[in-house]
């Protein structure tokens, strides 16, 4: 890729990556300010990527790609993936991409005049897709298979720069101009709002969920990325990126025992650094108590990501009755063991008389 920031074509303006388990294949999709689609394909011999398709903008038409999201990044064996595309003329293009590398276009839809997309996100459980406007706070739900309009809903936040839509499809953050705010979608009522600094330029920061929605990751214009918690509103750390001044992009990732977190500049001067942080999820000590058999508690150490069921609890009433069928048995494999003797030695005597 070329470094050419005055060509509309080499400048890239979204980006989002699959993964097949089928045949272990990693794909990255990237969209330009031209309005180009573009695959790459990971190389695991070369390390390298190579191009597997470039798909120019309608008719030659410089249309820029505002916003890209996917179904699913992490592809199981049998499925194929959703991609959905948003676009400056107002266009949503849907594609399914097969592990193959098959690239097809599901539709395509034009918006109202009045409604220009910023951000699209396709909803993890429905496969719908969510249209959010840069401005005037009106967001669409688009039926997955044909693109019909699905359910209108207003007023929402009359600037959404960036939107990060939750794994359930029930609420959103927003960077509003000034802060980021998380809604729930039902009803447009604001949630949370997470305060940041006046913005030095008015460029949209994206915004991220993170650790299993439990934070809130967003850019900023100062050189750092913000991290905030989301049950408490505060501001819990700044991510400090070298080169300082825009820090736009952030991404979010969690793997079996860390926090991941990506960070990158976005300035058409320089080249971009991204830089990640990791934080490790912390262990936890877990008590077992045995209430049956009155042993002393025994401590165990499990991942703090997820806890495993290894204890059980039985009802006073239910232990009753365990009891019962116990002394029950006791007594009938006693009688099947004296039962037997006593005929034997009864038979011996009379046979004696």
């Amino acid at each position: 890729m070329l470094f050419a920031p005055q060509n509309p074509k080499y400048v890239i303006t979204a980006a989002v990556w699959v993964y097949f388990h089928k045949n272990n294949r990693h794909i990255l999709l990237l969209g330009s300010m031209r309005g180009d689609v573009i695959l790459w394909n990971w190389t695991e011999e070369s390390q390298s990527f190579n191009l597997l398709y470039r798909v120019p903008p309608m008719n030659d038409i410089q249309d820029e790609i505002l916003s890209m999201d996917v179904h699913e990044q992490e592809i199981a064996s049998g499925r194929i993936g959703r991609v959905v595309v948003a676009t400056a003329n107002r266009c949503i293009n849907v594609w399914t991409l097969s592990s193959s590398g098959e690239f097809s276009k599901v539709f395509s839809t034009i918006l109202d005049d009045n409604l220009k997309p910023k951000t699209v996100r396709m909803c993890k459980k429905t496969r719908d897709i969510f249209v959010f406007p840069l401005y005037g706070g009106e967001i669409l739900r688009l039926d997955y298979k044909s693109g019909a309009v699905k359910s209108h809903k207003s007023p929402g936040p009359g600037r959404m720069g960036s939107v990060s839509l939750n794994y359930t499809a029930d609420k959103f953050v927003a960077y509003t101009g000034k802060n980021f705010q998380l809604y729930r979608l039902s009803n447009l009522e604001i949630l949370k709002t997470f305060i940041a600094e006046a913005p030095l330029v008015f460029f949209p920061k994206q915004v991220a969920f993170g650790e299993s929605e439990t934070i809130v990751v967003g850019g900023t214009d100062r050189g750092f990325a913000l991290v905030y918690d989301v049950e408490s509103e505060e501001m819990v750390q700044k991510l400090s990126y070298p080169r300082g001044n825009l820090v736009q992009p952030v991404a979010t990732f969690t793997l079996p025992g860390r926090h991941l977190i990506a960070i990158a500049g976005s300035t058409q001067e320089q080249p971009s650094d991204v830089v990640l942080f990791e934080k490790t999820i912390p262990e936890v000590p877990l008590v077992l108590h045995s209430e049956v058999m009155q042993d002393e508690p025994t401590a165990r150490t499990v991942p703090m990501a997820g806890f495993v069921h290894v204890g059980f609890y039985i009802p006073k009433k239910a232990l009753n009755w365990f009891w019962i069928v116990a002394l029950l048995l006791s007594i009938s494999f006693a009688s099947y063991c004296t039962i037997p003797q006593y005929i034997q030695q009864v038979c011996t005597r009379l046979a004696n008389l």
